[in-house]
Protein backbone atom coordinates (compact mmCIF):
# COMPACT_ATOMS: atom_id res chain seq x y z
CA UNK A 1 0.00 0.00 0.00
CA UNK A 2 2.84 2.31 0.92
CA UNK A 3 4.50 1.53 -2.41
CA UNK A 4 1.29 2.45 -4.29
CA UNK A 5 1.06 5.76 -2.38
CA UNK A 6 4.62 6.60 -3.33
CA UNK A 7 3.87 5.90 -6.99
CA UNK A 8 0.64 7.93 -6.82
CA UNK A 9 2.43 10.82 -5.13
CA UNK A 10 5.18 10.77 -7.75
CA UNK A 11 2.59 10.70 -10.54
CA UNK A 12 0.75 13.66 -9.05
CA UNK A 13 4.00 15.57 -8.73
CA UNK A 14 4.74 14.95 -12.40
CA UNK A 15 1.25 16.12 -13.37
CA UNK A 16 1.62 19.27 -11.26
CA UNK A 17 5.09 19.92 -12.72
CA UNK A 18 3.74 19.52 -16.26
CA UNK A 19 0.81 21.82 -15.46
CA UNK A 20 3.08 24.49 -13.98
CA UNK A 21 5.50 24.25 -16.93
CA UNK A 22 2.63 24.41 -19.43
CA UNK A 23 1.13 27.39 -17.60
CA UNK A 24 4.48 29.21 -17.59
CA UNK A 25 5.02 28.53 -21.28
CA UNK A 26 1.45 29.60 -22.05
CA UNK A 27 1.86 32.77 -19.97
CA UNK A 28 5.21 33.57 -21.59
CA UNK A 29 3.74 33.02 -25.05
CA UNK A 30 0.80 35.30 -24.21
CA UNK A 31 3.15 38.02 -22.96
CA UNK A 32 5.21 37.78 -26.14
CA UNK A 33 2.06 38.17 -28.22
CA UNK A 34 0.95 41.32 -26.40
CA UNK A 35 2.54 44.75 -26.74
CA UNK A 36 4.05 46.27 -23.61
CA UNK A 37 2.27 49.50 -24.49
CA UNK A 38 -0.34 50.66 -26.99
CA UNK A 39 0.44 54.20 -28.01
CA UNK A 40 0.13 55.42 -31.61
CA UNK A 41 -2.50 53.91 -33.94
CA UNK A 42 -2.58 53.97 -37.74
CA UNK A 43 -4.71 52.13 -40.28
CA UNK A 44 -3.04 50.71 -43.38
CA UNK A 45 -6.34 49.57 -44.87
CA UNK A 46 -9.64 48.18 -43.69
CA UNK A 47 -8.01 45.03 -42.33
CA UNK A 48 -4.70 46.23 -40.90
CA UNK A 49 -4.23 48.29 -37.75
CA UNK A 50 -0.70 49.36 -36.80
CA UNK A 51 -0.12 49.66 -33.06
CA UNK A 52 3.06 51.29 -31.79
CA UNK A 53 4.56 49.66 -28.71
CA UNK A 54 6.92 52.38 -27.54
CA UNK A 55 7.92 50.59 -24.33
CA UNK A 56 8.77 47.46 -26.28
CA UNK A 57 10.42 49.28 -29.20
CA UNK A 58 8.28 47.54 -31.79
CA UNK A 59 5.33 47.91 -34.17
CA UNK A 60 2.45 45.42 -34.31
CA UNK A 61 0.30 45.03 -37.42
CA UNK A 62 -3.00 43.41 -36.41
CA UNK A 63 -5.32 41.85 -38.97
CA UNK A 64 -8.94 42.80 -38.30
CA UNK A 65 -12.01 40.92 -39.59
CA UNK A 66 -13.34 41.88 -43.00
CA UNK A 67 -16.04 44.54 -42.99
CA UNK A 68 -18.70 44.34 -45.69
CA UNK A 69 -20.25 47.81 -45.83
CA UNK A 70 -19.03 51.37 -45.53
CA UNK A 71 -20.81 53.37 -42.85
CA UNK A 72 -22.72 56.47 -43.87
CA UNK A 73 -21.36 59.80 -42.67
CA UNK A 74 -22.66 60.33 -39.15
CA UNK A 75 -21.14 62.52 -36.44
CA UNK A 76 -19.98 61.31 -33.04
CA UNK A 77 -21.59 63.00 -30.03
CA UNK A 78 -20.40 60.80 -27.18
CA UNK A 79 -19.97 62.90 -24.07
CA UNK A 80 -18.65 60.97 -21.09
CA UNK A 81 -16.72 58.38 -23.10
CA UNK A 82 -14.25 58.05 -20.23
CA UNK A 83 -16.99 56.87 -17.88
CA UNK A 84 -18.12 54.27 -20.42
CA UNK A 85 -14.58 52.93 -20.83
CA UNK A 86 -13.98 52.94 -17.06
CA UNK A 87 -17.15 50.88 -16.60
CA UNK A 88 -16.00 48.41 -19.27
CA UNK A 89 -12.71 47.85 -17.40
CA UNK A 90 -14.25 48.13 -13.91
CA UNK A 91 -11.87 50.91 -12.91
CA UNK A 92 -12.06 54.56 -11.94
CA UNK A 93 -12.05 57.31 -14.57
CA UNK A 94 -8.72 58.52 -13.20
CA UNK A 95 -7.17 55.10 -13.90
CA UNK A 96 -7.26 55.74 -17.67
CA UNK A 97 -4.54 57.41 -19.75
CA UNK A 98 -5.37 58.09 -23.40
CA UNK A 99 -2.90 57.92 -26.28
CA UNK A 100 -4.48 57.99 -29.74
CA UNK A 101 -7.62 57.67 -31.85
CA UNK A 102 -7.95 56.21 -35.35
CA UNK A 103 -11.01 55.84 -37.59
CA UNK A 104 -11.68 52.53 -39.30
CA UNK A 105 -11.70 53.34 -43.04
CA UNK A 106 -14.81 51.23 -43.74
CA UNK A 107 -17.03 51.12 -40.65
CA UNK A 108 -15.98 54.57 -39.40
CA UNK A 109 -15.78 53.10 -35.90
CA UNK A 110 -13.28 54.75 -33.58
CA UNK A 111 -10.32 52.85 -32.15
CA UNK A 112 -8.79 54.37 -29.02
CA UNK A 113 -5.48 53.29 -27.46
CA UNK A 114 -5.00 53.77 -23.75
CA UNK A 115 -3.35 52.54 -20.56
CA UNK A 116 -5.51 51.12 -17.78
CA UNK A 117 -4.15 51.34 -14.25
CA UNK A 118 -5.39 48.35 -12.25
CA UNK A 119 -4.95 47.82 -8.52
CA UNK A 120 -3.57 44.29 -8.78
CA UNK A 121 -1.72 44.17 -12.09
CA UNK A 122 -0.47 47.74 -12.50
CA UNK A 123 -0.64 49.52 -15.87
CA UNK A 124 -2.08 47.49 -18.75
CA UNK A 125 -2.15 48.53 -22.43
CA UNK A 126 -5.51 48.35 -24.16
CA UNK A 127 -7.44 49.28 -27.29
CA UNK A 128 -11.18 49.86 -27.41
CA UNK A 129 -13.56 50.15 -30.34
CA UNK A 130 -16.48 52.60 -30.21
CA UNK A 131 -19.31 53.23 -32.66
CA UNK A 132 -21.43 56.36 -33.07
CA UNK A 133 -24.05 54.98 -30.70
CA UNK A 134 -21.52 54.83 -27.86
CA UNK A 135 -21.04 51.06 -27.77
CA UNK A 136 -17.62 50.31 -26.24
CA UNK A 137 -15.83 47.01 -26.94
CA UNK A 138 -12.43 45.91 -25.64
CA UNK A 139 -10.23 44.63 -28.46
CA UNK A 140 -8.93 41.11 -27.75
CA UNK A 141 -5.40 41.45 -29.11
CA UNK A 142 -4.56 37.81 -28.32
CA UNK A 143 -7.32 36.68 -30.67
CA UNK A 144 -6.12 38.73 -33.65
CA UNK A 145 -3.53 37.51 -36.18
CA UNK A 146 -0.55 39.85 -36.38
CA UNK A 147 2.96 40.47 -37.59
CA UNK A 148 5.45 42.72 -35.85
CA UNK A 149 8.63 44.65 -36.49
CA UNK A 150 11.25 45.21 -33.81
CA UNK A 151 13.01 48.58 -33.99
CA UNK A 152 16.75 48.80 -33.36
CA UNK A 153 18.54 51.25 -31.07
CA UNK A 154 15.39 52.74 -29.58
CA UNK A 155 15.60 54.88 -26.45
CA UNK A 156 15.37 52.91 -23.22
CA UNK A 157 14.80 53.46 -19.50
CA UNK A 158 18.40 54.52 -18.83
CA UNK A 159 17.42 58.12 -19.60
CA UNK A 160 14.53 59.88 -17.87
CA UNK A 161 12.98 63.33 -18.10
CA UNK A 162 11.53 65.17 -15.11
CA UNK A 163 12.78 62.29 -12.93
CA UNK A 164 10.20 59.67 -13.89
CA UNK A 165 9.37 60.05 -17.61
CA UNK A 166 11.31 57.33 -19.40
CA UNK A 167 12.90 58.05 -22.76
CA UNK A 168 11.41 54.74 -23.95
CA UNK A 169 7.99 56.43 -24.05
CA UNK A 170 9.35 58.45 -26.99
CA UNK A 171 10.66 55.43 -28.90
CA UNK A 172 7.70 55.90 -31.26
CA UNK A 173 6.07 59.32 -31.29
CA UNK A 174 4.03 59.06 -34.49
CA UNK A 175 3.15 56.79 -37.42
CA UNK A 176 1.94 57.47 -40.93
CA UNK A 177 1.29 54.92 -43.68
CA UNK A 178 1.52 55.95 -47.34
CA UNK A 179 1.82 53.86 -50.51
CA UNK A 180 3.00 50.68 -48.83
CA UNK A 181 5.48 52.38 -46.50
CA UNK A 182 5.12 52.94 -42.76
CA UNK A 183 6.86 56.10 -41.55
CA UNK A 184 7.94 55.88 -37.90
CA UNK A 185 9.12 58.93 -35.95
CA UNK A 186 10.77 58.63 -32.58
CA UNK A 187 13.79 58.74 -30.33
CA UNK A 188 16.90 56.59 -30.69
CA UNK A 189 20.13 56.27 -28.79
CA UNK A 190 23.26 58.16 -29.78
CA UNK A 191 24.25 61.74 -30.50
CA UNK A 192 21.68 62.21 -33.29
CA UNK A 193 18.67 60.84 -31.41
CA UNK A 194 15.83 62.23 -33.52
CA UNK A 195 15.01 59.41 -35.92
CA UNK A 196 12.73 58.72 -38.89
CA UNK A 197 12.28 55.19 -40.21
CA UNK A 198 10.75 53.95 -43.46
CA UNK A 199 9.45 50.39 -43.16
CA UNK A 200 7.89 48.51 -46.10
CA UNK A 201 4.66 46.68 -45.34
CA UNK A 202 4.12 43.72 -45.30
CA UNK A 203 7.08 43.79 -42.91
CA UNK A 204 10.47 42.74 -44.26
CA UNK A 205 13.98 42.88 -42.87
CA UNK A 206 14.57 46.15 -44.74
CA UNK A 207 14.27 49.28 -42.61
CA UNK A 208 15.69 52.64 -43.71
CA UNK A 209 16.70 54.59 -40.62
CA UNK A 210 17.65 58.28 -40.85
CA UNK A 211 18.71 60.77 -38.21
CA UNK A 212 17.10 64.19 -38.42
CA UNK A 213 18.29 67.67 -37.51
CA UNK A 214 16.42 70.96 -37.67
CA UNK A 215 16.94 74.63 -36.88
CA UNK A 216 14.71 75.64 -33.98
CA UNK A 217 14.07 79.33 -34.44
CA UNK A 218 12.99 80.24 -30.90
CA UNK A 219 15.89 78.27 -29.40
CA UNK A 220 18.22 79.77 -32.04
CA UNK A 221 20.12 76.54 -32.53
CA UNK A 222 20.34 73.36 -34.56
CA UNK A 223 18.74 70.43 -32.75
CA UNK A 224 19.36 66.72 -33.24
CA UNK A 225 17.98 65.20 -30.03
CA UNK A 226 14.32 66.21 -29.74
CA UNK A 227 12.12 63.86 -31.78
CA UNK A 228 9.29 64.74 -34.11
CA UNK A 229 6.18 64.83 -31.91
CA UNK A 230 3.55 64.66 -34.66
CA UNK A 231 3.63 64.39 -38.46
CA UNK A 232 1.76 63.70 -41.65
CA UNK A 233 2.96 62.66 -45.09
CA UNK A 234 1.62 64.74 -47.95
CA UNK A 235 2.36 65.61 -51.55
CA UNK A 236 3.89 69.06 -52.02
CA UNK A 237 4.00 69.87 -55.73
CA UNK A 238 4.80 66.27 -56.67
CA UNK A 239 7.29 65.69 -53.82
CA UNK A 240 6.36 63.21 -51.08
CA UNK A 241 7.02 65.25 -47.95
CA UNK A 242 7.01 64.72 -44.21
CA UNK A 243 5.34 67.69 -42.50
CA UNK A 244 6.57 67.49 -38.92
CA UNK A 245 5.88 69.46 -35.76
CA UNK A 246 8.24 69.63 -32.80
CA UNK A 247 7.82 70.77 -29.21
CA UNK A 248 7.74 74.55 -28.78
CA UNK A 249 6.69 74.60 -31.97
CA UNK A 250 8.74 74.63 -35.18
CA UNK A 251 7.02 73.23 -38.27
CA UNK A 252 9.38 71.43 -40.63
CA UNK A 253 9.27 69.79 -44.07
CA UNK A 254 11.45 66.81 -44.97
CA UNK A 255 11.81 65.33 -48.46
CA UNK A 256 10.82 61.68 -47.96
CA UNK A 257 13.12 60.57 -50.80
CA UNK A 258 16.14 61.60 -48.68
CA UNK A 259 15.24 59.14 -45.93
CA UNK A 260 17.72 56.41 -46.80
CA UNK A 261 19.54 53.95 -44.54
CA UNK A 262 22.04 55.74 -42.25
CA UNK A 263 21.26 59.10 -43.88
CA UNK A 264 21.58 62.29 -41.84
CA UNK A 265 18.83 64.59 -43.09
CA UNK A 266 18.28 68.28 -42.38
CA UNK A 267 14.65 69.35 -42.26
CA UNK A 268 13.54 72.73 -43.56
CA UNK A 269 11.93 74.94 -40.92
CA UNK A 270 9.01 76.74 -42.53
CA UNK A 271 7.11 78.10 -39.52
CA UNK A 272 7.29 78.97 -35.84
CA UNK A 273 3.84 78.32 -34.40
CA UNK A 274 4.38 79.32 -30.78
CA UNK A 275 6.51 78.74 -27.71
CA UNK A 276 5.64 76.75 -24.58
CA UNK A 277 3.61 74.19 -26.50
CA UNK A 278 3.59 70.52 -27.47
CA UNK A 279 1.99 69.52 -30.79
CA UNK A 280 -0.29 66.54 -30.22
CA UNK A 281 -1.33 65.57 -33.72
CA UNK A 282 -0.92 66.58 -37.37
CA UNK A 283 -3.57 65.41 -39.82
CA UNK A 284 -4.14 66.08 -43.51
CA UNK A 285 -7.52 66.21 -45.24
CA UNK A 286 -9.54 67.83 -48.00
CA UNK A 287 -12.61 70.02 -47.69
CA UNK A 288 -14.33 72.96 -49.34
CA UNK A 289 -12.69 76.34 -48.92
CA UNK A 290 -14.53 79.65 -48.50
CA UNK A 291 -14.91 79.89 -52.25
CA UNK A 292 -16.72 76.57 -52.37
CA UNK A 293 -13.82 74.78 -54.05
CA UNK A 294 -12.15 71.58 -52.78
CA UNK A 295 -8.79 72.25 -51.17
CA UNK A 296 -6.16 70.32 -49.21
CA UNK A 297 -5.21 71.30 -45.66
CA UNK A 298 -3.18 70.13 -42.73
CA UNK A 299 -4.23 70.72 -39.14
CA UNK A 300 -1.78 70.90 -36.25
CA UNK A 301 -3.48 70.02 -32.95
CA UNK A 302 -1.67 71.70 -30.04
CA UNK A 303 -1.65 71.07 -26.30
CA UNK A 304 -1.22 74.65 -25.08
CA UNK A 305 -2.30 76.92 -27.95
CA UNK A 306 -5.00 77.05 -30.62
CA UNK A 307 -4.86 74.49 -33.40
CA UNK A 308 -3.29 75.72 -36.64
CA UNK A 309 -5.07 75.21 -39.97
CA UNK A 310 -2.71 75.48 -42.95
CA UNK A 311 -3.41 75.40 -46.67
CA UNK A 312 -1.28 72.84 -48.49
CA UNK A 313 -0.86 75.43 -51.26
CA UNK A 314 0.91 77.67 -48.72
CA UNK A 315 3.08 74.75 -47.61
CA UNK A 316 4.11 74.22 -51.24
CA UNK A 317 5.29 77.82 -51.54
CA UNK A 318 7.09 77.72 -48.21
CA UNK A 319 8.87 74.49 -49.07
CA UNK A 320 10.31 76.07 -52.22
CA UNK A 321 12.17 78.67 -50.14
CA UNK A 322 15.41 78.41 -48.21
CA UNK A 323 13.69 77.84 -44.89
CA UNK A 324 14.05 79.77 -41.66
CA UNK A 325 17.58 80.14 -40.29
CA UNK A 326 17.31 83.18 -38.03
CA UNK A 327 16.06 83.54 -34.47
CA UNK A 328 12.39 84.29 -33.86
CA UNK A 329 11.72 86.27 -30.70
CA UNK A 330 9.90 84.51 -27.87
CA UNK A 331 6.17 85.08 -28.21
CA UNK A 332 6.23 85.73 -31.95
CA UNK A 333 5.02 83.50 -34.77
CA UNK A 334 6.63 83.46 -38.19
CA UNK A 335 6.76 81.62 -41.50
CA UNK A 336 3.90 79.98 -43.36
CA UNK A 337 0.46 81.51 -42.86
CA UNK A 338 -1.89 79.68 -40.49
CA UNK A 339 -5.48 80.11 -39.33
CA UNK A 340 -5.98 79.66 -35.56
CA UNK A 341 -8.89 77.31 -34.89
CA UNK A 342 -10.71 76.89 -31.53
CA UNK A 343 -10.07 73.19 -30.96
CA UNK A 344 -9.29 73.56 -27.28
CA UNK A 345 -8.82 70.46 -25.09
CA UNK A 346 -8.52 68.14 -28.13
CA UNK A 347 -5.98 65.40 -27.38
CA UNK A 348 -6.00 63.50 -30.68
CA UNK A 349 -7.86 63.65 -33.98
CA UNK A 350 -8.35 61.73 -37.21
CA UNK A 351 -9.93 62.36 -40.59
CA UNK A 352 -13.34 60.70 -40.18
CA UNK A 353 -14.85 61.19 -43.64
CA UNK A 354 -15.63 63.86 -46.23
CA UNK A 355 -17.66 65.90 -43.76
CA UNK A 356 -16.14 65.41 -40.30
CA UNK A 357 -13.01 65.29 -38.22
CA UNK A 358 -13.17 62.94 -35.23
CA UNK A 359 -11.60 64.10 -31.96
CA UNK A 360 -10.76 62.67 -28.58
CA UNK A 361 -11.45 65.68 -26.40
CA UNK A 362 -11.29 66.49 -22.70
CA UNK A 363 -14.55 68.01 -21.49
CA UNK A 364 -13.51 71.15 -19.62
CA UNK A 365 -16.83 71.33 -17.75
CA UNK A 366 -16.97 67.73 -16.49
CA UNK A 367 -13.36 66.60 -16.68
CA UNK A 368 -14.48 63.47 -18.55
CA UNK A 369 -13.30 62.40 -22.00
CA UNK A 370 -15.56 62.98 -25.01
CA UNK A 371 -15.51 61.46 -28.49
CA UNK A 372 -17.01 64.09 -30.77
CA UNK A 373 -16.96 65.09 -34.42
CA UNK A 374 -16.23 68.56 -35.78
CA UNK A 375 -17.62 69.57 -39.14
CA UNK A 376 -14.84 70.48 -41.56
CA UNK A 377 -14.91 74.18 -42.31
CA UNK A 378 -16.44 74.98 -38.92
CA UNK A 379 -13.83 73.59 -36.49
CA UNK A 380 -16.09 74.30 -33.53
CA UNK A 381 -19.10 72.77 -31.81
CA UNK A 382 -21.89 75.26 -31.32
CA UNK A 383 -23.18 73.59 -28.14
CA UNK A 384 -19.91 74.50 -26.40
CA UNK A 385 -21.23 78.06 -26.16
CA UNK A 386 -24.20 80.02 -24.92
CA UNK A 387 -24.34 83.17 -27.01
CA UNK A 388 -26.75 85.85 -28.20
CA UNK A 389 -28.06 83.43 -30.82
CA UNK A 390 -29.32 81.03 -28.14
CA UNK A 391 -31.84 83.42 -26.59
CA UNK A 392 -35.40 82.47 -27.58
CA UNK A 393 -36.30 86.01 -28.66
CA UNK A 394 -33.29 86.41 -30.96
CA UNK A 395 -34.33 87.45 -34.47
CA UNK A 396 -32.18 86.75 -37.56
CA UNK A 397 -32.25 89.69 -39.94
CA UNK A 398 -32.23 89.35 -43.72
CA UNK A 399 -28.41 89.52 -43.86
CA UNK A 400 -28.00 86.55 -41.53
CA UNK A 401 -29.60 83.78 -43.53
CA UNK A 402 -26.20 82.13 -44.01
CA UNK A 403 -25.57 82.27 -40.25
CA UNK A 404 -28.99 80.78 -39.58
CA UNK A 405 -28.44 77.90 -42.01
CA UNK A 406 -24.91 77.28 -40.72
CA UNK A 407 -26.02 77.18 -37.10
CA UNK A 408 -28.96 74.93 -37.92
CA UNK A 409 -26.55 72.52 -39.64
CA UNK A 410 -24.31 72.39 -36.58
CA UNK A 411 -27.30 71.95 -34.28
CA UNK A 412 -28.36 68.94 -36.32
CA UNK A 413 -24.80 67.54 -36.33
CA UNK A 414 -24.62 67.77 -32.56
CA UNK A 415 -27.99 66.18 -31.82
CA UNK A 416 -30.09 69.34 -31.28
CA UNK A 417 -32.30 69.21 -34.36
CA UNK A 418 -35.28 70.16 -32.17
CA UNK A 419 -33.64 73.58 -31.71
CA UNK A 420 -33.42 74.34 -35.43
CA UNK A 421 -34.95 77.72 -36.20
Amino acid sequence: MRYKNIILSAALSIVVLIWITTFQISRTTAIEKLPQSTTVLEFADANTLFVADSDGGQIFAYQLPDEAETSTSRPYNIEGLGSLIAEAFNVNNFDLSYHDVAVHPVTKEAYVSLTVQTANDGPSPAIVRINQDGKVEKLDLLALPYTKMALENTADDSVTFWRDISASTFAVTDLDFVDGTLFVAGLSTGEFASTLRKIPFPFQDTVKTSSIEIFHTVHNQTETRAPIRAMTITDLDGVQTVVAAYTCTPLVTIDAAKLEEDAHVTGKTIAELGFGNTPLDVISFSTMNQQGQPEDYILVINKNIDADLIRVADLVEASKGEGMTEIVALGESAGVSTVPTPLGAVLQADDQDEQFLLTLKRNIDTGDMDLVSFRKGAYMRINDFVSEYNFPDYQYDENQEFARGFQNLLKTDEGFSDLVR
